[in-house]
């Protein structure tokens, strides 16, 4: 129960008199001074919300670090807020859009570092470089047209192909000077296993032999020249190496050329 206090004035008179007014406001009363409350909804639900599910796809999108779960969170939810009349849908929508965009990036990134380690199916089609100075590279690196010292593959007995062995770097030196080997091809070998050390020189040999033989046949000089060639080494092999670089060379023990083939 609650009191007020009204001062009246009564005609006349000119007395002021205060009358206590009382009201109720316990419970069950209504509150005069109260707010009135906003009716329900008429069906009883509740007003939409924004979908969990629809926030989480987006987020996941932006930071792009499981860029398929941000697909099938917006996927499902998509699928939530047409069956829930959920608000969000933008936002599934954006997720899905940014987690593809961070998918087909992360594809076109791994592929262009395929294609940049070694490569030995495009090197034909890479120009002959021209080397003015020396410099030292990794074995594997070698391009076609790269003129080579390597005193541990110069030279040869006639008519043989020079016994290979392992290295890990070589030095680059011009062509029209003297240099051990040039490389005329390369290929990658299909095998899956890695053969053993014979089949490995087999099929290298036999690799080489197809695609460069002709060629050192075709120069004029060609009875002074032969065949080498580097393949993959136990380690190289292990990871991810599967080239064999083509090169010829003098045919005679610890003799150089002097320039470029001409076949």
């Amino acid at each position: 129960m609650t009191g007020l206090s009204v001062t009246m004035i009564v005609a006349d008179t000119g007395v002021a008199a205060s009358l206590p007014v009382s009201f109720s406001s316990g419970p069950g009363q209504p509150n005069p001074w109260a707010r009135p409350a906003a009716p329900p909804p008429r069906d009883g639900t509740l007003p939409p919300q924004t979908s969990g599910l629809a926030i989480a796809a987006f987020v996941t999108g932006l930071l792009g670090c499981c860029s398929i779960l941000g697909i099938v969170l917006g996927v499902v939810a998509l699928n939530q807020i047409k069956q829930r009349g959920d608000k969000g849908r933008g936002l599934a929508i954006a997720g899905i859009v940014l987690s593809a965009l961070w998918t087909v990036g992360s594809v076109a990134g791994y592929l262009a570092l395929s294609r940049s380690g070694s490569s030995y199916a495009d090197l034909s089609t890479v120009p002959r470089p021209t080397v003015t100075g020396t410099k030292k590279i990794d074995a594997q690196t070698m391009r076609i047209g790269d003129c080579i010292d390597d005193p541990a593959m110069a030279g040869a007995p006639a008519g043989d192909t020079v016994p290979p062995v392992q290295v890990e770097d070589v030095k680059i030196v011009p062509c029209d000077g003297p240099h051990d080997g040039e490389v005329l091809d390369a290929f990658t070998l299909e095998e899956t296993a890695m053969p053993a050390e014979e089949e490995m020189q087999r099929l290298a040999a036999d690799g080489c032999k197809r695609r460069v033989e002709s060629r050192i046949d075709r120069d004029p000089d060609s009875e002074q020249l032969t065949m080498s060639y580097y393949y993959p080494t136990g380690v190289s092999w292990r990871l991810g190496d599967r080239g064999v670089t083509c090169l010829a060379v003098n045919a005679a023990v610890g003799r150089k050329l002097t320039g470029r083939i001409r076949g």
